[in-house]
């Protein structure tokens, strides 16, 4: 009570006077007994949460919370919900104090660590005399992530093939609901054990496809039958990789001692309440953390999941913050994921979520070092801009825009995404890309800088007419988020299905992207699949793509029309520049020295139909080393792109000799014998300069005569805007 009565008078002090305080101060320092001011701030956040309620009763203004620098330890998830509103017409603004760097994050550290005399019989020979060992602390469970200051530490794994092969099946059932088949997994002799502690071993696999990664806790373990059972379904069967060489692995069991092997590495039993490391220096220093949080802050209005109407929290503004050491996620059986379960939907694994949020804005803060994602927009956002932020060395992805499944709920839109730097995401969950769209519409994603990255840098996506089919309305992968009570008797037609795809009329543009698609294939670095009408794809740089088990780089995917893809540049690609299928429009794009993996355009004869697609005003250079422009076809029957109008385009084989130059002009001659390409030109489209970045054309390029625009790489990327103090992150 006295207690209480103490921190009530100090609040009135510093409301006292004209109206209530309009800022408040917090530093790792303080006291929350103290009344927040300047000289004698608060200890947390929490805090002045509760402060700014109080105060809002006084007053309707604008609020600022000022964070001193230093580390702010959040043992539960900051909430702000309706009650921590900005007034209307005005901000609620927490942030850095001029000139510090506040850092959230939700670390336990970790001491009396001793070293391991008695090692088990089953930790590798050499790993003993290395090895120290811990007890879990009180406020921690099972932890998936540990870090010694700002590295993330590997835990220990051991790779391996599952043993049984795909044969050309699809992987999985398309009609049945037979799910438990999805959970079996075969394993060499000795691969997985029936660990002690099986509850808190996983698998991470690459199932039979390229394009992605499941982490799956293990039920059971029949090592007489080398049969193993997850506790849920993976996204597809559990089968090797398709076209895996031999000696190489698709699968790795971690968090087991026999897999403990190297330096850095770490083990956690809740069986026995222990943590094993073994630690990179001569023991384990003082910094050594494990997170209890996945989610440090959520701002979360009156969701009502079922219903058509949700209320958000509104005027709130993270600026300057540094948000850092949270665990990744792991999937439960209720789960709904959005396309090949690349994300969940609804789901708390971000450092700063929005769930039924407007107006609000993330501003010049860093997202760095942590095992999830970093930004998510949940369900109901609108207006929410994320902007000049750092993103890098996360376990999953960058920023998620993630609305509700397809229904006449459509109320993620409208946000705003520009000049983020997003790098080296995705370390655990390989999948993950630096941008996700999803059910989400009428977006602006501008001026952003990504590379490094093992998936996508940019997905838009929604949900294909397959899963509409009432024999896949149990699937996890997105027939669950599939709002059946909304849509009628709308079925698997695509024309029918098209009012609830609500990922339409968003604008990319201007954003530079590099060296993505470095760990998985199929996909492009931008990719459109599934996803609703009027979506645009303009001015963008992208380059260096070395991966050659990818589509392309830019691709419009099964079940899209109403794309266009416009006066973007693509250079140095071994992927290859665009893949088109069905109606999309693809004009004045730059393909410049792509292959040998790729063609500058490659198609897919079963997909379609192209219709009335636009292939306009676009230069193709190609390395030469294919011998071709387009794919997928055999010149001169180009299959379905005849129905396609394609136009004043120029070809140029970059590496010519006397039978490439021939090849090439022979490519295009068929092309115009065929109908198509009449007013095309075969020839170097002079460029300035382009491989130090120069697409302007000179005087007396044939293109420039085509009205082909030249393109300006100037306004590409990170703007003059961008904090001068992250500039050198991540490159």
């Amino acid at each position: 009570m006295l207690r209480m009565a103490i921190l009530g008078f100090f609040f009135l002090l510093a409301v006292s006077g004209v109206g209530a305080a309009t800022e408040f101060y917090v530093s790792p320092e303080g006291s929350d007994v103290d009344p927040g001011t300047r000289d004698r701030p608060f200890a947390t956040i929490a805090r002045a949460r509760d402060a700014l309620r109080e105060a809002k009763q006084k007053t309707s203004e604008s609020f600022t919370v000022y964070l001193r620098g230093g580390r702010y330890h959040l043992a539960q998830t900051l909430v702000l919900g309706m009650a921590d509103s900005a007034p209307d017409g005005h901000t609620i603004t927490y942030r850095a104090a001029p000139s510090e760097q506040p850092v959230l994050e939700s670390g336990v550290r970790l001491g009396g660590w001793k070293k391991l005399r008695r090692p088990p019989k089953n930790l590798p020979e050499v790993a003993r005399g290395h090895v120290w060992v811990t007890d879990i602390p009180r406020e921690l469970r099972l932890f998936r992530t540990l870090y010694d200051g700002d590295k993330r530490l590997p835990r220990a794994s051991r790779g391996f093939s599952p043993t049984a092969d795909w044969k050309g099946q699809k992987g999985y059932p398309v009609v049945n609901e037979n799910y438990d088949v999805l959970r079996e997994l075969t394993f060499p002799k000795g691969a997985l054990k029936s660990w002690p502690n099986l509850n808190n071993v996983e698998v991470a696999i690459r199932p039979h496809n390229a394009w992605v990664m499941n982490i799956l806790a293990l039920e059971s373990v029949d090592e007489q039958a080398s049969m193993a059972m997850t506790t849920i379904p993976g996204t597809y069967a559990l089968h090797r990789l398709c076209g895996l060489k031999p000696g190489e692995i698709s699968a790795w069991v971690e968090n087991v001692l026999e897999a403990l092997d190297s330096p850095g590495e770490w083990v956690v039993d809740t069986l026995e309440n222990k943590v094993y490391l073994w630690p990179t220096a001569e023991e384990p220093g003082d910094n050594i953390m494990a997170p209890c949080l996945r989610e440090l802050i959520r701002v979360e209005g009156a969701v009502d999941v079922q219903g058509p109407v949700d209320q958000p929290v509104r005027g709130l503004v993270f600026q300057g913050l540094t948000f850092s050491r949270a665990d990744r996620g792991f999937w439960t059986k209720d789960d709904a994921g959005i396309q090949h379960d690349w994300e969940m939907v609804d789901k708390g694994d971000a450092l700063l979520r929005f769930r039924g949020a407007e107006q609000c804005t993330v501003k010049d803060c860093r997202f760095v070092h942590s095992g999830g994602s970093a930004v998510r927009l949940d369900l109901h956002c609108q207006n929410i801009r994320v902007d000049g932020n750092e993103i890098g060395d996360l376990g999953g992805g960058g920023i998620l825009l993630i609305g509700y499944g397809p229904g006449t709920k459509d109320v993620n839109r409208k946000n705003t995404i520009v000049n983020n730097h997003i790098y080296e995401i995705g370390r655990l969950y390989w999948h993950s890309h630096a941008i996700v769209v999803w059910q989400s519409g009428e977006n602006r994603i501008a001026d952003n800088y990504i590379h490094h990255c093992p998936r996508k840098a940019v997905c838009f996506s929604g949900v294909r007419p397959g899963f509409f089919w009432s024999g896949r309305k149990n699937r996890r992968e997105c027939s669950r988020t599939i709002r059946r009570h909304e849509i009628g008797d709308a079925g698997a037609n695509w024309k029918e299905i098209l009012p609830f795809l609500h990922t339409r009329n968003n604008v990319l543009e201007h954003n530079e992207v590099h060296h993505v698609l470095q760990m998985l294939g199929d996909g492009a670095a931008i990719n459109v699949s599934g996803a609703g009408l009027g979506n645009v794809i303009r001015r963008n740089y992208v380059h260096d793509i070395e991966n050659p088990h990818v589509a392309s780089c830019i691709r419009t995917d099964d079940a899209q029309n109403g794309t266009l893809i416009e006066e973007n540049i693509v250079v140095r690609s071994r992927a290859g520049g665009i893949t088109p299928k069905w109606e999309n429009h693809f004009v004045n794009n730059f393909l410049v020295d792509v292959g040998p993996g790729g063609d500058a355009i490659h198609t897919s004869g079963k997909w379609g139909p192209f219709g009335k697609s636009r292939i306009e005003k676009n230069v193709f250079i190609n390395t030469g080393e294919r011998k071709r422009f387009w794919g997928g076809f055999r010149s001169p029957d180009v299959g379905k792109l005849a129905e396609c109008r394609i136009n004043n385009n120029v070809y140029f084989l970059l590496q010519s000799d006397s039978e490439k130059e021939t090849m090439g002009i022979d490519f295009l001659a068929a092309l115009q014998k065929g109908g198509h390409d009449k007013q095309s030109h075969y020839g170097d489209p002079l460029f300035v300069d382009w491989r130090n970045g120069d697409f302007r054309f000179r005087d007396d390029s044939p293109a420039r005569k085509m009205g082909i625009k030249p393109l300006d790489l100037s306004n590409v990327g990170l703007t003059k805007g961008f904090p001068e103090r992250f500039r050198k992150s991540g490159n």
